[in-house]
């Protein structure tokens, strides 16, 4: 039974990693190669398409992915720290209002965000923010998930820290400092999650965002070229390296867990 499981673990595991090769391999490929499905392997390991990109000479890779990395970073830091506060305040005080304010966040998940990005465009229009940074920064700054996801971890926290807390006489910001420490993994894992979905979307970037400060998937549709003037390598190399801060991202976690959890065992 162990063997028929690790068999089909490694035919799915195969199975998702073959679209990944073959899109690394093909960043090596001259487009003849790449239209015959054959070929799995280049018959030579060429790197222009990646001194081409580095160079610049078909775009500026290099400023688009700075452009991304900043606003994916910023929009995971900005939600993360208002759901984080949201969280707490509404797991852990009762005030006028409270009830609408979750039901706000529910809906705010419920509704779909295409049909959220016309009233978002007015609404930074009237800002004067369409085509900056902050266009895209300030509606990714908001996230009903994480608002809910924080409110579940404080409401498992004892009510009791919060009493002993008042009884020291620690003002509520205090005490908040003090409480987020423990709903740090939640914390961490909200705040990779985040930048994953920020790194990845489309829509609003391609609304509210200029040509000088459009995110790298947008730029990469520029390697597209009908008349093939571009080597389609190229595209492929672009799409490569647009995958390396996931992953190191996702690397760094994953080693943190193993020693977090390696300290737990020795303990």
């Amino acid at each position: 039974m162990r063997i028929a499981s690790l068999l089909l673990s490694l035919a799915a595991a195969c199975l998702c990693l073959y679209p990944l090769l073959w899109m690394f391999l093909s960043s090596f490929k001259t487009n003849r190669e790449i239209f015959q499905p054959t070929n799995f392997f280049p018959s030579i390991f060429d790197w222009s398409a990646y001194r081409s990109l580095l160079t610049g000479e078909f775009l500026p890779f290099q400023k688009y992915l700075i452009n991304s990395l900043l606003l994916s970073s910023g929009q995971a830091i900005l939600a993360t720290s208002s759901s984080l506060a949201a969280g707490f305040a509404l797991a852990k005080f009762r005030f006028p209002g409270r009830s609408v304010l979750v039901g706000l966040a529910i809906l705010l998940i419920l509704i779909p965000k295409q049909t959220m990005v016309v009233p978002t465009f007015e609404w930074l229009d009237r800002l004067n923010l369409i085509g900056s940074r902050w266009s895209l920064l300030l509606p990714g700054a908001v996230s009903g998930l994480g608002v809910l996801f924080f409110l579940q971890i404080f409401r498992n926290l004892p009510n009791e820290w919060m009493d002993q807390a008042r009884i020291e006489g620690l003002s509520p910001l205090r005490a908040f400092f003090l409480v987020v420490p423990l709903a740090m993994p939640g914390v961490v894992g909200f705040g990779v999650l985040h930048f994953v979905l920020s790194w990845q979307d489309h829509l609003l970037p391609l609304v509210v965002l200029d040509d000088e400060n459009i995110t790298l998937p947008l730029a990469l549709t520029k390697l597209r070229d009908a008349s093939f003037r571009i080597p389609e390598a190229v595209g492929m190399a672009a799409a490569c390296l647009s995958l390396l801060p996931v992953l190191v991202l996702f690397g760094l976690c994953i080693g943190n867990m193993k020693t977090a959890l390696r300290e737990v065992v020795q303990s």
